[in-house]
């Protein structure tokens, strides 16, 4: 019986009504003149104006901006009241968006840095915005598709291109991928090739034949032509990556600092799992 008076209708509205009136009613504790008066203020309608420019790129007319100011009041008077009838407790989503203000608010308290802290930062972070490595390099490719003949033929054509026989480089297989490579950073190859073979190319010597280095594709003689290695650019060049990443540090630093002195104020009990019978 209980369940079919919870569908009715009537009974829903009765029971929002009765919400509504525990908390509006009177001698409640936010019925004060202050709580109920909702000022639309100069600077609230200058917000609405440049918004609506921003979304329809002109001025809104008069009807428009009263529509605007109506709405605002909507909004508030729902958002005041859902607050009063405490809609925003055990709400997930309100929840993490407070505190994610409460974070953006944190984070906002670190100053802009000055350059010679930037320069510090770099110096000690090198690693972190160098330029990677850039191999140039041809390859002749050896499928496994082969069989137990794979290895055999691949230091037969080593022999052959390591003394520049004519010829050599075509007695290896097809590979998408492509035979010549000029110029390319080292994790791109290693995203083409895999890391074990980047790793060997890295150490192989230029200039002559060497080989075989293995991939998930197979195996491969590989010439060397030029590297360039890594370096780290002038500090002009990298300035704004320095200062993202410096920001990064210092409004993490912040943020654990805020929250430390914030849970300083705080009994947190954390009770134990019932032990499973």
């Amino acid at each position: 019986m209980l369940k079919l008076l919870l569908r009715e209708p009537l009974v829903h509205f009765l029971l929002l009504g009765g919400a509504f009136f525990l908390v509006f009613g009177r001698g409640g504790p936010d019925t004060t003149r202050d709580n109920r008066q909702i000022m639309v203020s100069e600077a609230e309608i200058d917000r609405l104006v440049s918004a609506f420019a921003q979304t329809w790129h002109r001025s809104p007319g008069a009807d428009e901006l009263q529509a605007q100011i109506n709405d605002y009041i909507r909004e508030e008077v729902l958002y005041r009241t859902a607050l009063k009838l405490g809609l925003d407790k055990d709400d997930m989503i309100v929840r993490r968006r407070l505190r994610q203000k409460m974070e953006f608010t944190f984070e906002d308290t670190v100053p802009p840095p000055q350059e010679a802290e930037l320069r510090a930062y770099l110096a000690e972070h090198a690693d972190k915005f160098r330029t990677q490595p850039l191999i140039s390099f041809r390859q002749v490719f050896v499928s496994l598709s082969r069989g137990g003949a794979a290895e055999t033929d691949a230091q037969r054509i080593l022999t052959q291109l390591a003394s520049a026989t004519p010829g050599a480089s075509d007695l290896g297989d097809t590979l998408l991928l492509g035979e010549g490579f000029n110029q390319t950073p080292l994790d791109r190859i290693a995203a083409s090739f895999g890391n074990e073979f980047a790793s060997a190319l890295v150490r192989a010597p230029a200039g002559r034949w060497v080989g075989p280095l293995r991939s998930s594709y197979g195996l491969h003689l590989v010439l060397v032509t030029e590297v360039q290695p890594a370096a780290l650019p002038p500090f002009e060049q990298v300035k704004a990556a320095v200062e993202r990443e410096w920001f990064a540090e210092r409004r993490a630093a912040a943020l654990a600092a805020q929250y430390r002195a914030l849970l300083a104020d705080y009994q947190v009990t954390v009770e134990k799992p019932a032990a499973s019978p």
